[in-house]
Formats: structure tokens, C-alpha cells, sequence
């Protein structure tokens, strides 16, 4: 489930507010009746929304109910990837919102992105969580592009925008979890190319049929270094699907690269850089998507378990008026509203090029923990049709259960916090 570093918003120059931003005349602008309701709608939103962040939430939102949702029990049955449905993303601009325009994205903010990520995730966390990875390698391509390999961004970046490729980041290793450090796949230069050697684990999407590369890090005499290699590289094989618990339908796979030879102009970043690009901003802002993951099942978890409590009859009355259940029921939209909040400020922070750590882990440990909370708290409230396939909450709580280890443990989560608090100083 590691993924590679980079931020598509960190290739272009620093800006005010993408979410909400003033006209570009510097002269006074007459002010109208639709700016001025526009401006109460944004006010009365409790989550303080721009107008565009809530139209793209209700797209998406609609998008998910009436495409993703209705195969998504089927798919996670079959650990089958909806592929069709990727594309119907990348027609609608979802995996292309962080991008420029120029490139045929929509240049939206962070916190705009993950409102999409939530309403997939509410009806398919698998889906959910394959969207970031599957655009996340776009934005360290195109800073490369930056440095004279334009031909990348034809081949691998506008695909990715449209929905047509993913990518993969291979950073995860059989004894190298979140300690980075002790990774052992090897890259060593041998003439104009780079030699690569070792094995990667538990990786996402690196197996799907649209996958065009995987970036993964590795040891140099420099240090360490992120690297791509395109799909059907030789010496680079991927291992059939691994069986998991929970996103059952998103790809993950072991890698191994025996002898896998790119060019040195695949070499992503400087040398010696590719660990501090990863542990840092990359891997922070993937808890900030993985957090939204965790958003949208708590969600979900809470409108099904409060719709069963009120239909569900037990002693002449809906069990929703029981004291017990209620509980469950608050708990969970007290802890929701937390986790949303918290993720939203790791979100802006993120836009206004801040740093964002403490927050980004902060909103990962929470809203991860929340989701599994809620789930289970679902299951409980639908008594043994919580624990059957024929509800959504069993594969709710599957899925919730994995975040809590993707992109980083809640414990290495409260260690980066505690470090970033100075308690390690």
C-alpha cells in the first residue's frame, strides 16, 4: 500500500486560495445579487465550503450513488477492479483535479480533491483509495518533466489526468515497514543506466491492467533515491494479487526486480534525495487522502447504522430510542465531525504551502480510527446482519480496519505528532 512521493500542487508557484479566488482585476468590481448569495451560501455551510467545493462534492457524491455503488458488493466479493468506472472518473475530471489546466486538469485545491475521495470511499473505500494512488506519481513525473523530460508528460501524465493509467510507488519492503531506513531493493549505476535489485511488498496498483510505471525507492551509495520503471521493464515482475481482508478490490501485489536495468535519466530527483522526498510532504500528504478514505466510511457507517436504528423494532419500539444505541450512534457523529474538521485544516494548511505534518498525521490517526470505531459501532447496531455479507457493514468494517495500517500505523502516526510537538528533542 506505500505509495510514490510528490505533490502535483508543489510543480507550480505558490498561490493565494485555489478554492475560493478573488477576481484577477485589481480594480473595485461592481457588486451583484449572485455574488452576494453566493457569498451567504459559502457563510451558511457549516464546514465552510466555497460554492466549487460543494458542487464538486454533490457531482461526485451523485456520480457515486447511482455508478459505483451498485457493484461495489460484487466487486469486493471478487477482489475484482472496476476499471470501467476508473475511466467514468477520468471523464468526469476526478483523477485529473489536482493538475493543471493546461494539462487537462482542473487545478482545484487539496481540500477539493478530497471531497471527492470521501464520496467514492462512502460507497467503495477499495475505489477510494486507488483514485489518490493512481494520480499521486503524476505530480513527481511532472516536476521531473520540469527538468528537461517533457516526453513524460505525453506518456505518462495526461493518461494519468484522464483516467486512462495509474501509477504505482513501491516503498514498502518485507522488513522495511515505517522504518524506511532499513530498506534493502538496491540501485547501483552502472554506465548511462541504473541497476536495480531487491523486493517491494504489499504495493498498490502496481498489478492493474492500466498501471503504466511503479517509482520505487531504493538504497545508493548516495543514500537513497526514487526511480522509474515503466511497465514490462525486464528484469521487473510483479507476483499475482494479494489476499486481504479488507479493500479486497484494490490491487495489491509483491514486486521484485532482478537485474532491472532504466536509464539514468530515470532517476527521479537528486541523488541521495529520494527518502527525504517520501518520509517527508509525500508521505504526509497521502495520510491527508487516506484520512478522507477514512472520512467517507465513517460517513456511510453512521447513515446506515442511524436508518437501521430507526426501522429496526425491538420491544414495540424502534431500537434508535434506546439509550444503548444511542450512544453508539453520538459517538460516532461527534467523532465524524472531529475527523472532518481535522482533515479539512491538513488539507488547507497543504494549499497555502505550509508545513503540514503534525496535521497531515494528526487527520490520518483520527479519521482512520474513527472509521474503524464506526464500523464497528454499525455492526453492533445491526446485531448479526452486521456480521453477513447481505449488509454493506461487514465490508465496511474489513475496509475501515486496513487504513489504519495503510500510509503508516496509528503508532507511528502519534510518534511523528509527539516528534513534531518537540518531545523527542
Amino acid at each position: 500500500m506505500a505509495t510514490a512521493s510528490g505533490s502535483p500542487s508543489s510543480a507550480r508557484p505558490p498561490r493565494s486560495s485555489r478554492a475560493d479566488r478573488p477576481h484577477p482585476s485589481l480594480l473595485p468590481q461592481p457588486v451583484d445579487s449572485a455574488c452576494i448569495k453566493s457569498r451567504r451560501r459559502r457563510q451558511m455551510d457549516p464546514n465552510g465550503y466555497s460554492e466549487a467545493q460543494l458542487q464538486i462534492q454533490r457531482t461526485v457524491r451523485d456520480f457515486a450513488r447511482k455508478e459505483i455503488a451498485p457493484g461495489a458488493e460484487e466487486r469486493d466479493r471478487t477482489a475484482q477492479f472496476g476499471y470501467a468506472l476508473y475511466r467514468r472518473m477520468g471523464d468526469l475530471g476526478i483523477p485529473g483535479m489536482l493538475y493543471p489546466t493546461e494539462l487537462g486538469g482542473s487545478d482545484a485545491d487539496t481540500l477539493s480533491f478530497c471531497l471527492a475521495i470521501e464520496e467514492v470511499s462512502r460507497v467503495d473505500a477499495s475505489l477510494g483509495f486507488t483514485l489518490w494512488i493512481g494520480v499521486q506519481g503524476a505530480g513527481t513525473l511532472l516536476r521531473s518533466a520540469a527538468d528537461g523530460r517533457e516526453g513524460w508528460i505525453d506518456q505518462y501524465v495526461r493518461p494519468i489526468i484522464r483516467g486512462e493509467m495509474v501509477g504505482a510507488g513501491a516503498i514498502t519492503e518485507p522488513d522495511a515497514g515505517s522504518d524506511t531506513a532499513a530498506i534493502r531493493t538496491r540501485a547501483v549505476a552502472h554506465g548511462d543506466e541504473w541497476v536495480i535489485d531487491g523486493a517491494k511488498i504489499y504495493i498498490s496498483n502496481a498489478g492493474m491492467e492500466n498501471c503504466g510505471f511503479v517509482t520505487p525507492l531504493c538504497r545508493t551509495e548516495d543514500g537513497f533515491a526514487l526511480f522509474l520503471v515503466p511497465a514490462g521493464t525486464p528484469g521487473y515482475h510483479i507476483s499475482p494479487p494479494l489476499r486481504k481482508m479488507g479493500l479486497r478490490s484494490a490491487d495489491t501485489r509483491e514486486l521484485s526486480f532482478d537485474g532491472c536495468r532504466v536509464p539514468a535519466a530515470h532517476l527521479l530527483g537528486g541523488r541521495g534525495s529520494g527518502r527525504a522526498s517520501v518520509v517527508g510532504s509525500g508521505f504526509a500528504l497521502t495520510r491527508v487522502y487516506t484520512a478522507s478514505n477514512g472520512v467517507g466510511i465513517a460517513a456511510e457507517c453512521l447513515d446506515v447504522a442511524l436508518a437501521h436504528a430507526r426501522s429496526r423494532i425491538a420491544f414495540k419500539r424502534p431500537i434508535a430510542q434506546f439509550q444503548y444505541v444511542q450512544g453508539m450512534l453520538v459517538d460516532t457523529a461527534v467523532e465524524l465531525e472531529a475527523g472532518r474538521m481535522l482533515r479539512d485544516r491538513a488539507a488547507r494548511v497543504h494549499t497555502e504551502r505550509l508545513p503540514f505534518t503534525k496535521e497531515a498525521s494528526m487527520a490520518k490517526l483520527y479519521c482512520t480510527e474513527t472509521a474503524k470505531r464506526a464500523a464497528d459501532h454499525a455492526v453492533q447496531v445491526f446485531g448479526a446482519m452486521g456480521v453477513m455479507d447481505e449488509t454493506p457493514v461487514s465490508r465496511y468494517y474489513r475496509d475501515a480496519r486496513a487504513l489504519t495500517i495503510a500510509e503508516g500505523t496509528s503508532e507511528i502516526q502519534k510518534h511523528i505528532i509527539a516528534r513534531e510537538m518537540g518531545c523527542l528533542a
